[in-house]
């Protein structure tokens, strides 16, 4: 309980240090002592709060809702989605309740923390997050593959923590 609590702190510290290290960070609130919220400069917004019990931080992302006519194409996205990311990632795609908004959600482990790791891990959750939403917004010109058919890069960058 002790290691979790020093590992808050650390963390509350990092994220008041984040915002003027990354040019992208438009905004963080601290809205509880374990709870983020952090706007990016590009529209996007993430949530982070911690996790006593796994000692972890839980991001996560809402990258849009998929349009009515394309929600199947979207869903089967999804499922593909998180086979490719499921043993190279974090990271996970999830729909929100009741309006099923698509979410990424990744965990970041406090093993060395520092401002440059969670800078680190947070660049990489949100290229992840920017390259899904592309795909969300508009499924019919995106593909799961990328372009040299390695599906571990659609997940690039993000490792398993």
């Amino acid at each position: 309980m002790a290691e979790s609590l020093v590992q808050l702190s650390d963390l509350q510290y990092l994220m008041g240090q984040l915002g003027p290290a990354s040019p992208d960070i438009h905004l963080i609130v601290q809205q509880s002592d374990d709870r983020w919220q952090v706007e990016l400069e590009g529209g996007l917004s993430l949530h982070a709060s911690w996790q006593a019990q796994r000692s972890c931080v839980i991001f996560s992302c809402g990258l849009g809702c998929p349009a009515t006519v394309e929600r199947e194409p979207v869903y089967a996205l999804l499922l593909n989605a998180n086979l490719v990311l499921t043993g190279i990632s974090g990271a996970r795609l999830a729909l929100s309740q009741p309006d099923e908004e698509v979410l990424l959600i990744g965990e970041y482990t406090m093993s060395h923390p520092s401002v440059e790791s969670l800078q680190q891990h947070l660049s990489e959750f949100l290229h992840v997050a920017v390259k899904y939403a592309a795909l969300i917004a508009k499924p019919s010109e995106g593909s799961l593959m990328p372009p040299s058919g390695k599906p571990h890069e659609a997940a690039s960058g993000y490792q398993r923590v």
